[in-house]
């Protein structure tokens, strides 16, 4: 939003009323969570599942099945570590881009928790989604 929306955001035309998303962004930290608006267990766990965890994998870095774990690693390490170098960061700023990714481990427990997803939840999801 800000790099398409600079202008409307600081003069008050964009208002961001929600977050949907895990945490919270670090410009928007007065922003409100959209788990924090769900009223029931089932609402909280439809959020969390689809929301937060399904959100945050929707343009992952993948390997193949087998690929060994010195490999992943190796391949996690140096996608953070990208993340974290300066230069990259002065590219990002320069194009007026936000980046906010997510490491391995989580994107992976995201998928976990994704796959774990109660199946009591799938009648509602489904009419939530019609």
């Amino acid at each position: 939003m800000v790099s398409t929306w600079p202008q409307e955001l600081q003069n008050g035309d964009a208002v961001v009323l929600l977050q949907a998303a895990g945490k919270r962004h670090p410009d928007l930290a007065n922003v409100p969570l959209v788990i924090e608006y769900a009223k029931t267990d089932m609402g909280k766990k439809l959020v969390q599942g689809v929301i937060n965890n399904f959100g945050a994998t929707a343009r992952p870095y993948v390997v193949t099945p087998g690929t060994p774990k010195t490999r992943i690693e190796i391949l996690r390490k140096a996608f953070m570590d990208t993340m974290k170098d300066p230069e990259f960061a002065a590219e990002l700023k320069k194009a007026k881009l936000d980046l906010n990714p997510l490491d391995g481990a989580t994107l992976e427990r995201n998928i976990r928790e994704l796959f774990a997803l109660d199946q009591s939840l799938i009648p509602k999801l489904s009419e939530i989604l019609k």
